[in-house]
């Protein structure tokens, strides 16, 4: 999004570390180049609720742009390389550049979106059609899933345990609803399925 026109940071971090703190000053925003992040909540109860999981090749904690402090902890829940942009200098190439701002503005509708459908997908109860429903919203025009985390990754995305997703990927290559690759799923269109 910005990593052409605005300087970064690249920050290497471990599993377990902190990116930011809840109630410290926002002066970075972030992308997951790698990794997977977890944005955890204290309540004044002491409880700590987990609010988002960021992936990689995501932006998160998008919030902070228009907040003084940040309102949760960023924890790495595996080891991560993650793009640190100074929220000053962002906020002026914004201001100064209209169509990277309606980029922006297209990339979080879109975020919004998928985050919504998401909700409702994992309200499903049957894994079998969660996974399914999952497949059919978010392949291409090439009727193809292409991903940049791991599968067991994809699994939590959709609440389900890893081996119960792997189970239903195999059952779905087996019924011949889809081919996995690498990087990529390519399912057959919804109406060929007999």
């Amino acid at each position: 999004m910005f990593r052409n026109n605005i300087k970064y940071q690249t920050l290497k971090l471990n599993k377990g570390d902190f990116l930011f703190y809840q109630s410290a000053d926002v002066e970075r925003l972030f992308l997951l180049e790698k990794g997977r992040i977890k944005l955890v909540r204290e309540t004044v109860e002491g409880q700590s609720l987990v609010m988002h999981i960021a992936y990689s090749q995501e932006t998160f904690a998008e919030a902070s742009f228009f907040s003084q402090v940040y309102h949760c902890h960023a924890i790495c829940d595996s080891a991560c390389t993650v793009f640190s942009f100074a929220k000053t200098e962002v906020a002026q190439y914004l201001q100064d550049s209209p169509n990277a701002m309606m980029e922006l503005l297209k990339t979080y509708a879109q975020q919004v979106r998928s985050l919504r459908l998401l909700n409702e997908i994992k309200s499903i109860n049957s894994a079998y059609e969660r996974v399914l429903t999952f497949f059919a919203s978010e392949v291409d025009e090439n009727f193809e899933l292409h991903f940049s985390y791991s599968l067991k990754d994809m699994a939590r995305r959709l609440g389900l345990a890893h081996e119960t997703f792997y189970r239903i990927l195999k059952t779905l290559e087996q019924e011949g609803k889809i081919v996995r690759y690498a990087q990529f799923i390519k399912m057959r269109p919804l109406h060929k399925y007999g």
